[in-house]
């Protein structure tokens, strides 16, 4: 990464109590601070990351991108003064774009973008080094922290594209510069900010078209929208699907994990539910497009195991919980209850977080989740947030599969309802119900 003198001079920013230092990354929370990073002091709409310079540098940063100087602690060295602190993050993202000589590839979707990013690396990383971009750093602000702690050296770097209103994807785009970029599916997320799946496929696709010329596009054609789109367009395009595609995967199994046989491979994977074929196949055709031979594509993706908290299968006092609880929206709750109703011979239970930021469509999907999980035959089921409980005691309030329980009750009365019952409960709910927190209590 830049020196901090070299970030002064990107930034025309004034560099003070200046000291020899060479960061290997920049970041925005304190608590994650290392020693040697350069810690960028953003203001948020409940913090000030300028609140935390002490922490920071205690932890041992190395210096610090900062908008004001009232209240700068004595530990502080290498602060670079600037007007935006999120604008100079941006900006030296930017910079350090023009820096990196690895092949770029983006990915976007309403569902299944970690996962395929966590996949195509790990098929990458046997043979070449890679840089897979962070936790789920995928917006304004986390897009340009993982750039610039992609090393000039990486062979590879994969990164992943959000958006929860239009007109967010397209200056990620343009500060990422993708050589190739994969969307997963369009389907019903952010719908408070969209309106309508149109308007979502609209934001996805402009991914694709801010690539280069010589830039290739991956797109999977079991999400309609996604098909309509890939015939229209005229740039590179690589498609993938289960009945149409130039890579085209058939589903040979579903358990212990996802079995796919196409033309060439015989993909043994441990993912669990159809709706993860798409994301098998985008990176398979994206790491073939990069080179890694057939037999290493199946002799890796053997090993994968999915990202925490995504589909993961892990033991339970009363049997399995199927561990869906990083986030929610429509289309992956409904996916995963067809996942929970293919469980052989097993009891199947059911909690159901609430799917936030669905605006006008909020009562309606909810209601949907409610009558397909009743319609599969799952019992008992467990609602959380004021949706879910709500939509369920209006609507279902005659269904005895339906418990509703206080929050705080829950892990002793699901342990109970369940014991001895061989049972597979799925949780899945949006990410700020911090679900992985009640699958813990749950487990422990």
């Amino acid at each position: 990464m830049f020196s901090p003198a070299e970030c002064a001079r990107i930034l025309g920013g004034r560099l003070l109590r200046e000291r020899k230092a060479r960061p290997a990354r920049v970041i925005h929370d304190s608590r994650l601070v290392e020693p040697g990073d350069l810690f960028v002091a953003l203001k948020g709409a409940r913090t000030d990351g300028h609140a935390f310079l002490e922490e920071a540098f205690t932890r041992g940063a190395s210096g610090a991108i900062v908008s004001r100087l009232n209240a700068i602690p004595k530990n502080a060295y290498n602060l670079i003064v600037v007007d935006d602190t999120l604008t100079a993050l941006q900006r030296l993202a930017a910079a350090w774009r023009e820096e990196v000589t690895g092949t770029i590839v983006g990915i976007t979707g309403t569902c299944g973008k970690t996962t395929t990013k966590a996949l195509l690396g790990h098929l990458l990383a046997g043979e070449h080094e890679v840089f897979v971009a962070p936790h789920s750093y995928n917006t304004a602000i986390g897009i340009p922290i993982a750039l610039l702690s992609m090393p000039k050296s990486a062979k590879f770097g994969i990164f992943e594209l959000g958006a929860s209103a239009p007109g967010e994807i397209l200056p990620l785009a343009r500060l990422l510069q993708p050589d190739i970029a994969i969307i997963t599916m369009v389907g019903q997320g952010h719908l408070a900010g969209f309106g309508s799946v149109e308007a979502v496929a609209r934001e996805k696709w402009s991914l694709i078209a801010a690539l280069p010329e010589d830039g290739i596009a991956i797109v999977n054609l079991d999400s309609a929208p996604l098909a309509q789109r890939a015939s229209a367009w005229e740039g590179r395009i690589i498609t993938v699907g289960t009945t149409e595609g130039d890579i085209q995967g058939r589903v040979a199994s579903a358990f212990p994990g996802l079995l796919l046989e196409t033309d060439r491979l015989r993909l043994e994977t441990r993912l669990l539910g159809e709706h993860n074929v798409g994301n098998i196949l985008t990176a398979v055709a994206c790491a073939l497009q990069l080179g890694i031979s057939e037999e290493t594509i199946e002799d890796r993706i053997r090993m994968f195991t999915p990202p925490p908290h995504r589909l993961n299968l892990v033991s339970a006092p009363f049997g399995w919980i199927l561990d869906d609880s990083y986030n929610a929206n429509p289309d992956s709750t409904a996916a995963a209850l067809r996942t929970l109703a293919e469980f052989p011979g097993k009891r199947k239970a059911f909690v159901f977080g609430e799917m936030l930021e669905l605006g006008e469509d909020s009562i309606r999907c909810h209601r949907e989740i409610l009558e397909l999980a009743l319609e599969l035959g799952i019992s008992p089921i467990y609602p959380i947030g004021d949706l879910p409980v709500r939509t369920a005691k209006e609507a279902f309030h005659k269904a005895n599969e339906i418990r509703i329980i206080p929050r705080e009750a829950l892990p002793v009365r699901i342990l109970a309802d369940l014991s001895g019952s061989d049972a597979v409960l799925l949780v899945k709910g949006s990410h700020a119900l911090r679900l992985d927190q009640l699958v813990d209590e749950i487990i422990y």
